[in-house]
């Protein structure tokens, strides 16, 4: 099958996605849509044993959940949750996390928003110390609500999710790490070789073997089960109500005016601070 918003590389039993939605990498509905097709290949591949999410733009893995979309929710919520209690974003998340393969994102550039929420589901991440990670939405008048809130409260605890996601800043690689949102923080020129050796030794594993593995994990975390869930349909329901609100509106409006361009999106946070500073 061909995608248009990422291409495959097999690699033995390692699947290579490269992320390519020109000019910055937004998540869209599309990638989002064919992020499930892939999905759905992989839960019968029996060849595959390793995935690795890279970007064809050194400048953004996935910069965030495209805005224009997000807009179109305002007048439409359904678009953005059909359902009380999980969105699309969220069962995307859910969805590749219960694959039987190992998934790793391998991040270098920035990765903000949805496209961050994605990849916090992913097996691990790695990423170069000077990638930066972000959720931006508290600065637009929402949250982060596709799985991010939640997954980042588990990873880096109350205090550090509560900085992270309030703050809506930039944090480096070296940052992520130190909060645990990521595996590890590597200089550029590591990234890519470490990354492959780890692939390699997985990708050796039997898939038994793999399996006695994610076994022990999901029971260790069974208990956390229910109340992931009830978290997530806590961000469902802050989405639902920042669309029906003025808040998350006029950020909205204010981003799409002056537009999704690399520049305004290089630093998105000073971008948005002075969109901020212009509506005061």
């Amino acid at each position: 099958m061909n995608y248009s918003t990422f291409s495959l590389r097999q690699d033995g039993a390692i699947l290579r996605v490269k992320l390519s939605n020109p000019p910055i990498n937004l998540m869209s509905g599309k990638m989002v849509q064919e992020l499930f097709q892939l999905g759905g290949q992989l839960v019968v591949d029996q060849q595959t044993r390793v995935v690795i999410f890279e970007s064809a733009d050194p400048d953004f893995f996935l910069a965030h959940f495209d805005l224009e979309e997000i807009a179109g929710s305002v007048e439409d919520p359904a678009k953005a949750s059909k359902y009380p209690d999980i969105n699309v974003l969220q069962s995307l998340a859910l969805s590749w996390q219960a694959l039987p393969q190992v998934s790793i994102a391998k991040v270098a550039g920035r990765v903000r928003g949805g496209g961050l929420e994605f990849i916090l589901a992913s097996s691990m991440r790695f990423a170069t110390v000077d990638s930066k990670f972000c959720s931006p939405e508290a600065a637009g008048g929402f949250l982060a609500c596709g799985g991010g809130a939640t997954r980042i409260s588990m990873m880096a605890g109350p205090a550090r999710a509560t900085e992270f996601l309030l703050s809506a800043r930039d944090f480096s690689g070296v940052e992520a790490e130190r909060y645990g949102l990521i595996n590890r923080a590597l200089p550029a020129n590591e990234l890519d070789a470490y990354v492959d050796a780890l692939a390699k030794a997985i990708a050796r594993r039997s898939p038994a073997v793999i399996g006695m593995h994610r076994e022990v994990f999901k029971r260790v975390f069974s208990t956390a089960v229910e109340p992931t869930f009830a978290a997530l349909a806590a961000e469902n329901d802050a989405l639902r109500a920042g669309l029906a609100g003025t808040e998350m509106k006029q950020h909205m409006q204010a981003m799409l005016a002056v537009g999704q361009t690399r520049e305004n999106e290089l630093d998105l946070p000073a971008t948005m601070a002075r969109i901020d500073r212009a509506r005061q």
